[in-house]
């Protein structure tokens, strides 16, 4: 399984087109550095008509905590707001990056008390979801509260099950609608080939089912199984890690090739390169390297495996070579080249 993160604006997208009308349309629009607004607002009248929320979307959590919402504003205090954090650099923790894309969608007045916590996340025993009455900025260490229902790999998800385990906290005139959303969402999750997906809030009221906020993953390699479903979706890198098109290059030759060529950039001012044959010698090799104390001068993760073309393979290697040779250090730089032989893999002829 390879797991990799959307953007909160393509997860509700995709909830929007299949979770049907168990839950309100979560209405939203991206925007970067080459939106156009006039053509934004010409295409989506409700941004002149609704009080709104605007935020980055760029898989940063605790965004209210960090005070990168905006809320309850109209069309030009959002713009105005975006305006203001778009290019600016951040630092969350120890990670430093630019806001390149945000979010904007409608604003949903309700109380505190309609605010609610839902998990799914899938494990080698199957998926679990996680539960709990009372969500929102200020939830706090969720495992230790939330409610828990397991539905084991080839065993049916259990509606009566589900809401006897999640549901007892939840108010009599919320229940039944609140259940047929977690039954659908939990199809949707199944049926798209979700990994993980988080929404903190759930705003739940006695008439309606809002998402608030969205965190969600997908399994990349069920690409050929929900290509049509999914439409066009970007996994975007994680926040303070820009996308390389050296990265994006070396991933169109593995979409083409029957072989694995992957990369990641880690740090391109780096000393210490690899270029490792096999997924479980990567690891080892990476993890070695960490274990020695170059974590802070490993450059590149990556592998080649699954016996690639003398050509893919020459592509590969110019790549990483490339990269390298970007930046100068007067220290010098190492590549590694190594790999763990497998019985289908010659790695001294590939």
């Amino acid at each position: 399984m390879s797991t990799k993160a959307i953007y909160e604006a393509t997860g509700k997208k995709l909830l929007n087109k299949y979770l049907c009308s168990t839950a309100a349309v979560c209405r939203c629009v991206s925007v970067d550095e080459n939106t156009k607004w006039d053509e934004l607002v010409a295409n989506n009248r409700w941004l002149e008509k609704e009080s709104l929320v605007a935020k980055p979307d760029q898989l940063i959590k605790r965004r209210g905590k960090l005070g990168l919402i905006k809320g309850d504003v109209n069309l030009q205090g959002a713009k105005d707001f975006i305006l203001e954090k778009l290019g600016k650099e951040i630092s969350i923790g120890h990670t430093t990056g630019k806001l390149k894309h945000f979010i904007i969608e409608p604003y949903v007045k309700h109380e505190d008390a309609d605010e609610m916590y839902i998990c799914i996340y899938s494990n080698r025993d199957g998926e679990m979801i996680l539960f709990h009455h009372e969500g929102g900025i200020d939830i706090g260490d969720v495992d230790s509260k939330a409610l828990t229902y397991t539905v084991i790999i080839d065993e049916p998800f259990d509606v009566n099950k589900m809401e006897q385990a999640l549901l007892k906290n939840v108010p009599a005139d919320r229940r039944s609608h609140l259940s047929a959303f977690i039954t659908k969402l939990f199809e949707v999750y199944m049926e798209l080939q979700f990994t993980y997906l988080e929404i903190n809030p759930l705003v739940v009221t006695s008439k309606a089912i809002y998402i608030l906020d969205l965190a969600s993953r997908l399994d990349q390699t069920a690409e050929y199984l929900c290509a049509s479903k999914w439409g066009k979706v970007a996994f975007p890198p994680p926040f303070g890690r820009d996308a390389y098109a050296e990265e994006a290059y070396i991933a169109e030759l593995d979409a083409k090739s029957g072989a694995s060529l992957k990369l990641t950039v880690l740090n391109p001012k780096g000393r210490v390169w690899t270029m490792v044959a096999g997924g479980g010698a990567s690891v080892i090799y990476s993890d070695t390297i960490c274990d020695m104390g170059f974590a802070s001068e490993l450059a590149n993760y990556g592998e080649y495996s699954g016996a690639p073309s003398e050509q893919q393979t020459y592509e590969y290697a110019k790549t990483i070579l490339s990269l390298m040779v970007k930046e100068k250090n007067p220290d010098g730089k190492t590549l590694i080249i190594g790999g763990g032989i497998a019985n289908f893999t010659n790695v001294a002829a590939t």
